[in-house]
Order: structure tokens, then C-alpha cells, then sequence
């Protein structure tokens, strides 16, 4: 029976030779396919995130030229806002000097008979005269030298203004042919950098002719008080019948001129004993212009209200100063213009890169990778092309909080603008893919 029982079992493992071989090449062939599915998966993956990543930093890079641009707009209006200062200041130390000249020269005639005072006061006004005449010929080289470099400044950043309209669209091709010779710019993505191009010039205004009071402002603001008022009233005067009295300032003019007015004035009153105090006696004027022959005030409360309270000494400074030539103005700058300082909404910098079937490494198609999202991107997965899309746009962002607490509005005078990405809209999804034909839901808007 044993015997009978072996014969059996061998003639039945005779019968199943060979059933192995096909099962193991079954196995080995789903095994293949699960290797090549998951290997082709990786790669669009990689691909798609190397699309999404070019889609960033094309962007991203429009924008971070855009805001280099802005900041140099913001460095070259802080330079000439200095710059002006300067002349301003210039222009009230040639005005004060004059005005000494003449308080010595007063005083000397005033005190000849005055033993030892008389003299000293006669010598100290010829050596002040000798400063003067130094000192009017030098800072008046120096604001002639100035006011030309400040427009030399304006014209640079003309030129850098101008100039980023064409250069971004052009960096932003650039960036993507970078990343991957591959990837290029969709036609939706070319009609967005048109918008923006059409947008650029609306973003920032032009400030010239009339409409530099926006500068002039900055610059009264940024103006220290000796050039912006010289008044000073000696301290009990008025107890005692009388009243002396300095008024004087410096002032833009026209945004033609630098003007300067200094003035010192005897005020009694009216009817000896009682009535208001008037001006009697001009004790001492002086002046200085650039740019203009001549001072002419626009206003009676122009140069520290000198004309109202000084009329005498004001007019009389007014006649013995000339105006020097030279000056060119104040320069026509960029600013924000008035839609962004009401309402601040620059528009962005928006890019769609495509990876065309054809130029794939691999043409297998996941068909549940589609409208994933990496890295906050939206990504497209149709039948051939990939697709990504980015948004960069500029922010004004203060580095360290004001003392006073006050959040500061954004503005071509400080250099505080950076770049950062953000979401796209859903108008700009659907115009992207309008413009590229591609079907509304690839878009990522639900139709």
C-alpha cells in the first residue's frame, strides 16, 4: 500500500509541471506595469512641480523688478527732496548774511558818536561784508550745481520708470525659458502682461507743471525751521510802548524760485500812549533769490506773514535784492497717483506656463492628477498639456512700526516696496483660459 501510495503521488506532480512559468510571467508582467505606472506618475509629478515652480518665480521675478523700480522712484524723490532742502537752506543763509550786513551797517551809523562802540561795530561790519560777498558767490555755485543734479536724478527716473513697462514682460520670459527650454507662456498669459503694460503708467502719475505741489509739499515738510520761518519777538517789549520784531522765511515760488526774505522792525503804538503797534522803523533787511530776478511774494502771509507785520522792512529787502540765475525749477517727479492713494489696488503681474504634450518626457496621462494643488498653485492636468498659473504683485510694508503709532499709506517717497505672490482671481483664471482655449474647469472656476 505504501508502495502503491508513492507511485501515485509521483505521477501527480509529473501532471502539474510547468503550471508555474506562465503564473510567475502573469506576476512578473503586473509587477512591470506597477513599476512603469508608478515611475510615469513620479515623472509628471516632478514635471508638474517644476512647472508650478517656474510659474512662482516668473511671477515673483515680475514683481520684484517692479518693486526695485518703485524703490528707486522713492530713492531718487528723497534725494532731490534733500537736495532742495539744501538750496533752501543755501538760500536762507545768503539771505540772513545780507541781512546782518545791513543790521551792522545800521547800527554802526547809529552809534558813530558812541566812543569805542561806534568803531568796533564799523569794523566788524567790514569784515562781515568781506564773509558775505564769499559766502553769496559760493552757495550760489552750489545751488546752481544742485538744482542741475536734482534734474539730472528726475531724468534717471524717467528713464528706470520708462523702462520697467518693457522689461518685465521680457524678464518674465526670460525667467520661464530658464527654469526649462520647455516651458513656455500661454496666450492668456501674454494678454495678461499686455494689462499690465496698459496698467503700469496708471499705477504711478507724473508730477509736473501744475501739479508739483504734491513735491512741494513733501519738501515743506521735510524743510528745518530756520529756512522755513525766521520770526522772533524780544521777550516784554510791548509792556513798555514798543515792540521789536524779526519776521522772515524761505519760500518755493512759482516752483520756479527760491526765495528768502529777513526783516527786523521798531513797532510803537499808534497815538504815542495808546493804539495798536504798528511798524515805525526798519532796523535791519536782507534777501536772497534764485531763479528769479527779483522777490515778488505771492501772499501777504508769505516769508513768515513779513510782509504784514514788516511791510516797511520787507519792501525795502525786496528792492535791494537780486535774483541769481540758475535754478531750473523744481523737477517733475513720479508719485502714486490719485486712483492708488484713494484706493490702493496694483495690478499684478500674472503668468500661465504650459508644458506642451509633444515636448513631455513621457506621454502617459494620470487621469486622477488633474487640478491638483502644490506649493498654493493651482495645477492642470488635461489629455496633453500641463498647465500652471502664478500672480506677483507689489506691497508697500514699513520695516519697523512708526513711534506714533499711525500706519503709513503707501507712497513714492520711501523706499518700503516689496514683491509677494498671491492668488489669482477668478476673472483671471477665466480670461487665461478663454484666450487659451482650454475648457473653463481647467481654469479652476466651477462653471
Amino acid at each position: 500500500m505504501a508502495r502503491l501510495r508513492s507511485q501515485r503521488l509521483m505521477r501527480w506532480h509529473a501532471t502539474e509541471r510547468g503550471q508555474v512559468l506562465p503564473l510567475g510571467l502573469l506576476l512578473l508582467a503586473l509587477l512591470a506595469m506597477c513599476l512603469w505606472w508608478v515611475s510615469d506618475a513620479a515623472l509628471a509629478v516632478s514635471e508638474k512641480r517644476r512647472l508650478t515652480q517656474a510659474a512662482d518665480m516668473a511671477a515673483l521675478s515680475g514683481a520684484v523688478w517692479q518693486a526695485r523700480t518703485l524703490n528707486f522712484d522713492a530713492y531718487m524723490n528723497r534725494a532731490i527732496m534733500a537736495n532742495e532742502a539744501v538750496i533752501a537752506q543755501s538760500v536762507s543763509l545768503r539771505a540772513f548774511s545780507d541781512y546782518m550786513s545791513q543790521l551792522l551797517l545800521n547800527s554802526a551809523a547809529v552809534t558813530t558818536w558812541v566812543p569805542f562802540l561806534g568803531q568796533a561795530l564799523r569794523v566788524i561790519d567790514r569784515v562781515w561784508s568781506g564773509i558775505d560777498q564769499s559766502l553769496s558767490a559760493g552757495l550760489t555755485t552750489l545751488e546752481v550745481l544742485t538744482s542741475l543734479a536734482d534734474h539730472d536724478l528726475a531724468f534717471a527716473q524717467r528713464l528706470m520708470h520708462a523702462g520697467a513697462v518693457q522689461y518685465v514682460p521680457k524678464l518674465v520670459r526670460q525667467q520661464v525659458k530658464a527654469i526649462d527650454p520647455r516651458f513656455e507662456l500661454t496666450e492668456g498669459a501674454e494678454a495678461a502682461l499686455t494689462v499690465w503694460q496698459l496698467q503700469w503708467p496708471r499705477f504711478a502719475s507724473f508730477y509736473g507743471g501744475a501739479f508739483r505741489w504734491r513735491q512741494q509739499d513733501v519738501l515743506y515738510r521735510s524743510m528745518d525751521g530756520f529756512s522755513a520761518e525766521r520770526q522772533f519777538r524780544w521777550p516784554g517789549s510791548s509792556a513798555f510802548g514798543f515792540r521789536i520784531e524779526r519776521r522772515g522765511g524761505t519760500e518755493l515760488v512759482n516752483f520756479e524760485s527760491w526765495q528768502a526774505v529777513d526783516t527786523l522792525s521798531l513797532h510803537l503804538r499808534r497815538y504815542v500812549l495808546f493804539g495798536s503797534l504798528r511798524e515805525r522803523v526798519p532796523m535791519a533787511w536782507g534777501g536772497a533769490a534764485l531763479g528769479a530776478r527779483r522777490i515778488r511774494p505771492p501772499r501777504r502771509d508769505s516769508f513768515a506773514a513779513a510782509y504784514r507785520v514788516n511791510p516797511r522792512a520787507a519792501r525795502l529787502a525786496e528792492r535791494t535784492t537780486l535774483g541769481r540765475s540758475g535754478y531750473l525749477g523744481l523737477p517733475s517727479v513720479f508719485d502714486l497717483s490719485v486712483a492708488q492713494r484713494r484706493k490702493f489696488d496694483p495690478q499684478p503681474v500674472t503668468v500661465r506656463v504650459r508644458l506642451p504634450a509633444a515636448s513631455r518626457t513621457r506621454s502617459f496621462v494620470m487621469p486622477d492628477m488633474d487640478q491638483q494643488k502644490i506649493s498654493g498653485a493651482a495645477i492642470q492636468d488635461s489629455s496633453s498639456d500641463f498647465f500652471a498659473e502664478a500672480a506677483a504683485a507689489v506691497w508697500f510694508a514699513q520695516p519697523e512700526a512708526r513711534r506714533d503709532g499711525q500706519q503709513e499709506l503707501p507712497h513714492l517717497f520711501s523706499p518700503y516696496w516689496q514683491a509677494r505672490l498671491q492668488s489669482l482671481t477668478p476673472s483671471q483664471r477665466l480670461m487665461m483660459a478663454a484666450l487659451d482655449k482650454t475648457p473653463v474647469d481647467l481654469a479652476g472656476v466651477t462653471p
